[in-house]
C-alpha cells in the first residue's frame, strides 16, 4: 500500500468524492490513530470529541467511499506560569529566594545536547540571571569587569565582579542549598559576570528571531510556543579568549567579549558569501554589525565577496530586508552591496553576478579558492551548488558554514578544515516524487493535478517550441521526408516518433494558413494565428478532459477487477468523469447547473491556452496585446466547435484531427504527419519559448496552470485550488520565514567566529531547529572518516598528496610514468605495492592490468592523456589514449581542435586554465591482492603570471 505519514494520537479526516452540484467533499467524522502497524497500515477509532457519526457516512466509508485522508490540526490550549509565579511561588517576595523552580526540569526546553541536561549549568545560568537582575536594581547599571570612573576616583578596592559574586553567595545562602563544587559552576558564573555587559551581534540576532517567532505564535495561534524557559548559551565562543585591554574605562560590544585580536581578524578576513537572498541578507546585516571587511584600505586584508546570479523579484521584498521596491529587477549581489555601503561605508565589498558551479568560467578559479578567501558562508537554495562549494572548500582547506531553511525548519552545518566531515559526507533522503501513474491517470489530491498542469505548460509552451526550432531547418531543406521519419523511428521508437511527428505537424502547420506574410505587425497574420491557436486550444480541451478520460473508462470499466481480483476503481484510484462543452441551447443534451460550471471552466482553459499558444508565434505580450482572448470569445468558439462536433459524431470524426491517413506502414504514417510541417517550415519560423514565471500575474502562466488543474480536478472529484495555492505548488514555493532565516544566520555568524578563532572541533555546533514544534538541537560536528591506506596509515578527505611541476620538468611535461613514481614515493608505498589505477573525475586513465607494460602510454605526458579522455567521444577502453597513428603535427592538431564540439572545446579550455588537477589513485599489494585508496593526489601547475 501507499505510505502514510501519521503517528500515534494524530486525528485524521477521510476525504470523499465531490458531490454533484455541491460544495465540499462527502463529510466523514474525525478519527484518531490508535496504533501504527507499518509504514502503510494503521488502526483508528472514532475521535472522542467527535459527535455521533451518521449511519450513512459510516456505510459510505466501509464501502470504500473515501479516496484519501488528511491530518487534522486540533487546537490545543496551553497555559503558562508568569515569571513572578515561578520566581516567587509563595506569598513572600524575597528577592534572594527565587531558585526553587530549578529542580523542575519540565520548565526548561532542551536545546544543546551537551548542556541542556546538566543541572549544574542550568542552575548556574539561572542564578546568574537572577543576580544580574538584583545588581541592576541595586546599582542601576550593568556590572563591568574593568571598573567605573566613580570607583577609580574614590579608589574603591571592591569591583563590580566582587559585588556580583557577593549577590550570588547571598542567593545561594537563601536557598539552603550549597553551591555546587564544580568547575562548570565557577566557569559559567565567572564568564557571565565578565561578559554580560557586552552586546554581541549574533546573540542579539538569535534572541530577536526567537522572540519575534513567539510573538507571532501568540498573535496567530499557529505553531506550538516554547514552554516557559529556553536556555541557550554559546560560552564555547569564549574558548581561548584573551583579556580585553583596559584602555577604556567601560568597554562594550564584540571586542569587550571576544577581545581586540579576534575583532581585528574578523575585520581583516576575506569572507566569501555565496548567495544574497533571504539568508544572505541576514548574514550581511550581521557581518556589517560585526565589522567584517573593514580591516584595511587594502582589500587583500579585509573584504566581503558576494555573488548571486539571481535578480530581485517583488515577492522577495517581504523577507530579504536589504532590498526595496526600486531594487526590483536588479541583481541581488549588487543591490546588497549598495545597501551595505549605506550603513557601513568603510566596508570593502566585491559584488559578483557569476554562478558558482562546475563548468562556470567566472572569477572563482583555482587561484581564488586557494588564496582569494579565508572562509566561506553558504546561503544557497540548491544542493548541487552546495556540493560544489563544499568540494572546493575541502580541496583547498577552507572553513565552510552552510545554512538552509524550509519554512520554520532550519539547519546550520560547520565544516572545520582538517577535522570535521564535509557537507557532502552525508546526504538527506530524496524528496518523494509523485508516481507517474498517479499524475497521468489516478490523481487524488489537488497537488497531483497542479503538477500535471505544470508539466503540461512546460510541454506545450517550452518543449514543443524548442523541438520545432530544432527541426525547422532540417524539415525545410529535406527533399525526402522519409529519411527524417526513418531517423526518428530508429532513435526514438514507433510511439515517440509518431508523437513528435504529430506535434511538429501541429506546431509548424500553422504557417500554411498565413498567405504571403509572417509579419507580427500584419493584422491578417495576427488574425490567422489567433484563429489557428483558438482551434488548437479547443481541440486540446476536448482531448484532455473528454477523450482521454473516456478512453480510460473504456479501458477500465467501472466494474472491472485488478490482477488480484479486487475492484480496480478502489482506494485512491477513482474513475474520472469525462467533461465536454455542451451549448446552453443544445437539443441533444440536458444542461444542468453543474454543466454551466463545467462550460465556464473549459472556457477559462481555452482562453489561457489560446493566449500562450499565440505568444509562441507572436513576440507580443501584455494586457492589451492581441493575444488576449476573452471568455466570451472562448465561449463563442466552443459553441461553434460543439455544434460541428455533433454533426460528425455518427461517423466518429473529430474536428481538426491531423493524425494522417492511417497507413499501416509506420514510416509512411510519420511522413504523412510531417507533410503539414514541411510547408510551414519553409517560412523558417522561430517559435518563442515560455519559461514558467510564477511572480508575473500579467503573463498568463499561473492562469493556464490553474485552469488546467481545476478542470482535471473536476474530472476526478477533487476540490479545486485558487490561483494563490496553484502558484505555491506549481512554483514549488516553500513559504520562507524571516524568523527562521534570522535564526540560522545568527548561528552561522557564531560558527564563523569559532572558525576564525581556530577552536577545537568539539567546541563547534551544528544546529537543527524547527520553530513550529518547537525543536532545538545543537550538536558537535562529526569528525572526518578515516580511511585505511598503505602501510596501515589512515587518511581523511582533508589529506592530499601534492605533486608540483618544476622549471626543469613542468607539470605539462610530467609523464604518466613520472607521475606514478612520485605518487608512490610521497604515499610511502613500499616494495611490492604498486599503483593499480588512476582516475580523473569519471575517466579512468590508467589501470595496471591494462597499461603496466604500455611504454608508449607511460611516456605520454599525463595532461595529454587527461585531455584525450575529456574530449574523446568514447570514454572507456583504449580510445581515450594517444597512439602513434593519432599523433599529428601542429596544423593537424589545430584542425582536430576545430572539429570539436562546443562542449568539448569548453571542457578543454577549462582544463587549460585549471591550476590544480586532482586524481583518484588506488594502490595494490601485489602479494596479498589487497587494494588501498591513496589520499587525493593533486598535480599543481605553476602559477601563470
Amino acid at each position: 500500500g501507499e505510505r502514510h505519514d501519521v503517528s500515534h494520537g494524530d486525528v485524521i479526516e477521510f476525504q470523499g468524492d465531490q458531490s454533484d452540484g455541491q460544495d465540499g467533499n462527502v463529510k466523514f467524522p474525525k478519527y484518531q490513530v490508535t496504533s501504527v502497524k507499518s509504514p502503510s497500515c494503521f488502526t483508528i477509532k472514532r475521535w472522542e470529541e467527535e459527535k455521533d457519526e451518521s449511519a450513512e457516512s459510516l456505510m459510505i466509508l466501509l464501502g470504500g467511499g473515501a479516496r484519501s485522508f488528511v491530518r487534522v490540526k486540533i487546537p490545543k490550549a496551553t497555559t503558562f506560569l508568569s515569571l513572578r509565579e515561578i520566581l516567587y511561588p509563595s506569598s513572600s517576595d524575597d528577592d534572594e529566594n527565587t531558585l526553587a523552580f530549578l529542580e523542575d526540569e519540565s520548565l526548561f526546553a532542551p536545546s544543546d545536547l551537551d548542556k541542556s541536561f546538566d543541572p549544574v549549568r542550568r542552575r548556574a545560568v539561572m542564578t546568574s540571571m537572577a543576580a544580574l537582575d538584583l545588581f541592576v536594581k541595586k546599582y542601576n547599571r550593568l556590572p563591568s569587569r574593568i571598573g567605573t570612573k566613580e570607583q577609580s576616583a574614590s579608589k574603591q578596592k571592591r569591583t563590580d565582579m566582587d559585588r556580583f559574586h557577593t549577590l550570588i553567595r547571598k542567593m545561594i545562602k537563601a536557598t539552603d542549598v550549597a553551591a555546587p563544587q564544580s568547575e562548570t559552576w565557577d566557569t559559567v558564573i565567572n564568564q557571565f559576570a565578565q561578559t554580560c555587559r557586552g552586546k554581541f551581534t549574533p546573540i542579539q540576532a538569535l534572541s530577536g528571531a526567537l522572540a519575534a517567532q513567539e510573538v507571532l505564535k501568540a498573535a496567530t495561534g499557529l505553531y506550538n510556543p516554547v514552554h516557559q524557559f529556553l536556555l541557550y548559551d554559546c560560552d564555547e565562543v569564549l574558548h581561548g579568549n584573551e583579556e580585553c585591554p583596559e584602555s577604556e574605562p567601560i568597554a562594550s560590544g564584540q571586542s569587550y567579549i571576544l577581545g581586540e585580536h579576534i575583532s581585528k581578524k574578523i575585520a581583516r578576513s576575506r569572507i566569501f558569501l555565496v548567495g544574497a537572498g533571504a539568508i544572505g541578507c541576514e548574514l550581511l546585516k550581521n557581518l556589517s554589525a560585526m565589522g567584517a571587511g573593514t580591516g584595511s584600505s587594502n582589500t587583500k586584508q579585509g573584504c566581503l565577496i558576494i555573488t548571486d546570479m539571481d535578480t530581485i523579484e517583488k515577492s522577495n521584498l517581504s523577507r530579504q530586508l536589504l532590498f526595496r521596491d526600486h531594487d526590483v529587477g536588479e541583481f541581488k549581489s549588487t543591490a546588497a552591496r549598495t545597501a551595505m555601503m549605506r550603513f557601513l561605508p568603510d566596508c570593502h565589498i566585491e559584488a559578483h553576478t557569476s554562478r558558482v558551479g562546475d563548468g562556470e568560467d567566472g572569477p572563482f578559479d583555482d587561484d581564488f579558492w586557494s588564496s582569494g578567501c579565508n572562509v566561506v558562508l553558504n546561503a544557497l537554495d540548491n544542493v548541487e551548488a552546495r556540493l560544489f562549494v563544499d568540494k572546493k572548500c575541502v580541496s583547498h582547506g577552507l572553513g565552510l558554514v552552510d545554512a538552509g531553511t524550509l519554512g520554520p525548519k532550519g539547519n546550520v552545518q560547520v565544516v572545520v578544515p582538517n577535522y570535521s566531515e564535509s557537507y557532502g559526507s552525508s546526504a538527506d533522503p530524496p524528496e518523494p516524487d509523485i508516481p507517474v501513474c498517479t499524475l497521468k491517470n489516478f490523481p487524488y489530491e489537488i497537488s497531483h493535478t497542479i503538477q500535471w498542469a505544470r508539466d503540461l505548460f512546460d510541454g506545450y509552451f517550452n518543449r514543443r517550441p524548442r523541438q520545432a526550432n530544432d527541426h525547422v531547418g532540417e524539415i525545410s531543406q529535406a527533399e525526402d521526408l522519409s529519411n527524417i521519419a526513418q531517423a526518428l523511428l530508429e532513435k526514438l521508437g514507433e510511439d515517440a516518433a509518431t508523437d513528435i511527428a504529430e506535434e511538429l505537424g501541429e506546431d509548424l502547420g500553422v504557417f500554411p494558413f498565413v498567405v504571403g506574410s509572417d509579419d507580427p505587425s500584419d493584422p491578417e497574420y495576427v488574425l490567422a494565428v489567433k484563429k489557428a491557436s483558438l482551434s488548437w486550444a479547443i481541440e486540446r480541451a476536448y482531448n484532455l478532459f473528454f477523450k482521454s478520460m473516456d478512453e480510460l473508462i473504456q479501458k477500465h470499466p467501472i466494474d472491472s477487477l485488478d490482477d488480484d481480483g479486487q475492484p480496480f476503481w478502489s482506494g485512491t484510484r477513482r474513475p474520472p468523469t469525462p467533461l465536454r462543452f455542451i451549448p446552453l441551447d443544445s437539443e441533444d443534451d440536458e444542461v444542468s447547473a453543474q454543466q454551466v460550471i463545467i462550460n465556464e471552466r473549459i472556457a477559462e482553459f481555452v482562453s489561457a491556452a489560446t493566449r500562450l499558444r499565440m505568444e509562441s508565434f507572436l513576440p507580443i505580450s501584455g494586457e492589451d496585446a492581441p493575444s488576449q482572448i476573452s471568455l466570451d470569445e472562448a465561449l463563442t468558439a466552443l459553441q461553434v466547435h460543439a455544434k460541428e462536433l455533433a454533426k460528425h459524431r455518427k461517423s466518429k470524426q473529430i474536428l481538426h484531427n491531423l493524425s494522417g491517413g492511417g497507413d499501416s506502414d509506420t514510416v509512411s504514417a510519420i511522413v504523412d504527419k510531417l507533410n503539414g510541417a514541411k510547408t510551414g517550415a519553409s517560412f523558417l519560423p522561430r517559435l518563442n519559448l515560455a519559461d514558467f514565471e510564477k511572480d508575473d500575474e500579467s503573463n498568463g502562466h499561473v492562469a493556464f496552470v490553474t485552469a488546467a488543474s481545476n478542470l482535471r480536478a473536476l474530472c476526478y472529484g477533487i476540490a479545486p485550488a485558487d490561483p494563490m495555492e496553484t502558484r505555491r505548488v506549481a512554483g514549488r514555493i516553500v513559504p520562507a520565514m524571516i524568523t527562521t532565516t534570522g535564526l540560522v544566520s545568527a548561528l552561522s555568524c557564531l560558527e564563523l567566529v569559532k572558525l576564525l578563532k581556530g577552536v577545537p572541533l568539539n567546541v563547534h555546533r551544528n544546529a537543527f531547529v524547527n520553530l513550529a514544534l518547537p525543536f532545538f538541537a545543537f550538536t558537535a560536528p562529526l569528525p572526518a572518516e578515516e580511511v585505511l591506506g598503505v602501510n596501515g596509515n589512515t587518511h581523511t578527505i582533508w589529506d592530499n598528496i601534492v605533486i608540483k611541476g618544476s622549471s626543469k620538468t613542468p607539470a605539462e611535461s610530467l609523464t604518466l610514468k613520472n607521475f606514478i613514481e612520485k605518487a608512490k614515493k610521497k604515499a610511502g608505498c613500499e616494495d611490492g605495492v604498486e599503483i593499480s589505477s588512476i582516475s580523473f573525475g569519471p575517466y579512468m586513465i590508467y589501470a595496471n592490468f591494462l597499461h603496466s607494460f604500455d611504454e608508449e602510454l607511460l611516456e605520454t605526458p599525463i595532461l595529454e592523456i587527461v585531455k584525450d579522455a575529456v574530449i574523446g567521444e568514447d570514454d572507456d577502453g583504449d580510445d581515450d589514449f594517444v597512439s602513434d597513428e593519432e599523433e599529428t603535427d601542429g596544423d593537424e592538431s589545430k584542425k582536430k581542435i576545430a572539429e570539436l564540439t562546443n562542449d568539448q572545446k569548453a571542457a578543454l579550455s577549462k582544463l587549460e586554465h585549471t591550476r590544480f588537477i586532482d586524481f583518484s589513485v588506488a594502490a595494490e599489494d601485489e602479494e596479498t591482492g589487497e587494494e588501498f585508496e591513496l589520499p587525493l593526489v593533486r598535480l599543481e601547475r605553476q602559477r601563470k603570471e
